[in-house]
């Protein structure tokens, strides 16, 4: 009986873990930097554009879109560092973003994951043209704001940076914050869909001390993984004793131990756990390429 109600312990404080790591991972609503820093360059956008979500239920993801205007770049404080930003030869000036995320709201990786800005920009006596930045989506949050303030929603990301004329400028990682402004249709779950016109966006270099680091472990998670050790070690003398086995008498893990039938040594080869591999989602059609309506600079307005 002693046995049967250490085993069921060990079960319960098993199944405990579980669904407090679930619950962990479910985690949802937040933003990445509730408060953010100021930081150079930083680059500004609304004027035209969408953002949109479409979630599909078969596959339990949904696919999270932007497209916009950037209009100013700042390269620091001051009026005197603010530079407008034109269309490139071709006529193209926008922002662009897509990714996929988990009915959860979580970031799902996956070749589709990308963010872009094209246009026309003179800095100093430097013309940058064409494909100012591109990156790579690596962390979400989101903020569905509080009661009826649609204004208040917003998410956030982080980008890291891949290439691009203002690449070297920027650095290796990028924050993008994104501001609801009208019609936004957003209740803070993803398992629908939900969009929002003019969006405001603001993307910044993040500097190299809030570089986003590796997640650690929460504290509950740490105290209750630390509990479980400790309570598996008393169970596990406790049964060594029920078992009449003195303390002691066990073999060192990586000895070779004789079989009761003969002096044939039984060997225990290594267990090894292959790495994971990330599920890749082929990308979804998108419209980056095509111009965005309002572009034009015949009938931009800058503020």
């Amino acid at each position: 009986m002693h046995r049967m109600r250490d085993i069921l312990k060990i079960l319960a404080l098993g199944v405990l873990l579980v669904a407090c790591a679930r619950l962990q991972g479910e985690a949802r609503g937040d933003l990445i930097r509730a408060r953010s820093t100021r930081s150079f360059p930083s680059i500004a956008g609304d004027i035209v554009g969408s953002q949109t979500y479409t979630y599909d239920p078969v596959t339990r993801t949904g696919t999270f879109e932007v497209v916009n205007a950037p209009h100013l770049i700042k390269i620091g404080p001051g009026a005197d560092g603010m530079v407008p930003l034109e269309p490139d030869q071709r006529g193209s000036l926008y922002q662009s973003l897509l990714m996929k995320l988990d009915r959860n709201g979580r970031l799902v990786e996956g070749p589709g994951n990308r963010f872009e800005i094209r246009g026309t920009v003179v800095i100093g006596e430097k013309t940058y043209e064409g494909l100012l930045l591109s990156g790579r989506p690596i962390a979400f949050g989101a903020d569905s704001g509080s009661g009826d303030s649609r204004a208040a929603q917003a998410f956030d990301l982080d980008v890291k940076i891949t290439g691009g004329e203002l690449a070297e400028a920027f650095g290796p990682e990028a924050y993008l914050r994104i501001n609801a402004r009208s019609k936004s249709t957003f209740n803070g779950v993803f398992d629908v869909d939900f969009s929002s016109d003019r969006p405001q966006t603001s993307l910044r270099a993040v500097p190299p001390d809030l570089v986003t680091p590796v997640p650690e472990p929460t504290a509950l998670v740490m105290l209750l993984t630390t509990g479980a050790g400790a309570i598996a070690l008393k169970l596990r003398s406790r049964l060594r004793r029920n078992m009449g086995v003195p303390r002691g008498a066990e073999p060192h893990p990586g000895a070779a131990q004789r079989s009761s039938r003969g002096s044939s040594t039984i060997s225990h080869p290594g267990l090894s756990r292959p790495e994971a591999t990330p599920t890749a989602f082929p990308g979804p059609h998108s419209r980056f390429a095509a111009r965005v309506r309002g572009s034009d600079p015949a009938i931009r307005q800058f503020p």
